[in-house]
């Protein structure tokens, strides 16, 4: 008789720690995700303007995490650079000090190599195009590299093309850029690319090239019609030729460590507003080209448009030189543009 109630008592006992660790952890799970006077503080750092569309969409954001989560979260939009360049960003979400950056792909590629790829010239022949191949299953794979940092990506916003911009002369034909020093992104294909058309390329930060451009130190540069606009580069460049050469790949990223921050109801929220972020910046920016063009010429910028079959041809070799390291990406992009994946 005393076995059978000692058996039972231990049959009881293993009940109650059961429940009572199913209800502690119920209470830990409620405690997540339940509403506290103490907002979260989500720092969203780019290297733009205010009235840049990175900034424009930064904003929006802004609005629509707060006004969702009844400003439980709370978006602090740090623009201009002043967080450092987008290395030390990216940098910050790996140590997370930043949660919320973009970038170009010329920088990320010294966090993962395969984001040089789409740093090729001529990669993309149309937004439209390549908004395509970035939203692609083989889009959205070259980025999950990136997952290796600590970092996550959700979508890429849109620049247009870059283009350049000298105080020499027009450049119209391949010839015209040769002799001309340039800075350009820190990336080898970049670098290499603008050598084939004769180019002294030079890579510098961001930061530095206002002050390069005024003294001298670089006769021009090459950037999206928004860059060149709101940095002012009108003030010391007289050429803009529409070379269109290079698509800026943009990404959208986010610290691994954010999400530990959030309750499990806010962080869906913010996730759904990372994408329809990227879906209002590209709107923003599609409908922002013209206007800043215009403004560029009314600005006393000469523009002019280029053959750029021209330029395709001479900048070609760079894809041979690098055919070993990066022919697969690049074909499998190709795919994508044919809807192959």
């Amino acid at each position: 008789m005393y076995k059978k109630l000692k058996a039972l008592f231990t049959i009881f006992l293993m009940m109650a720690l059961v429940l009572s660790g199913c209800k502690s952890t119920k209470k830990s799970q409620e405690k997540k995700n339940s509403t506290t006077n103490k907002a979260v503080h989500l720092t969203f750092g780019h290297g733009q303007a205010e009235g840049h569309p990175y900034h424009i969409a930064a904003s929006y954001f802004k609005q629509q995490v707060e006004k969702r989560t009844n400003h439980r979260v709370i978006i602090d939009i740090q623009p201009n650079g002043n967080l450092g360049d987008e290395r030390e960003m990216t940098e910050g979400l790996q140590l997370g000090t930043i949660d919320i950056t973009v970038a170009v792909a010329a920088t990320l590629s010294g966090f993962d190599s395969d984001m040089d790829v789409f740093n090729f010239p001529y990669l993309f022949d149309s937004r439209e195009e390549a908004f395509k191949v970035l939203d692609s299953k083989t889009g959205k794979k070259i980025f999950a590299g990136m997952k290796k940092q600590g970092i996550e990506t959700y979508g890429t916003f849109d620049l247009g093309f870059r283009s350049m911009t000298n105080s020499k002369r027009a450049i119209k034909t391949p010839s015209d850029a040769k002799g001309i020093r340039m800075r350009t992104l820190e990336s080898s294909v970049c670098v290499d690319s603008l050598g084939e058309l004769g180019i002294d390329a030079v890579s510098m930060s961001f930061g530095e090239l206002f002050t390069a451009l005024q003294t001298k130190a670089v006769d021009g540069q090459e950037n999206p019609l928004f860059t060149i606009y709101n940095s002012r580069f009108y003030e010391v460049q007289k050429y803009l030729s529409l070379t269109e050469h290079f698509y800026p790949v943009c990404p959208v990223m986010v610290s691994d460590l954010m999400w530990d921050k959030l309750s499990d109801k806010d962080a869906k929220i913010v996730k759904e507003e990372l994408y329809d972020m990227v879906d209002y910046e590209r709107k923003v920016s599609g409908n922002e080209l013209e206007k800043t063009l215009k403004e560029l010429k009314e600005n006393g910028m000469q523009v002019n448009t280029v053959d750029k079959k021209a330029f395709k041809k001479a900048v070609s070799p760079v894809y041979k030189k690098y055919d070993s390291k990066y022919g697969k990406l690049l074909k499998q992009i190709e795919q994508a543009k044919e809807g192959e994946n």
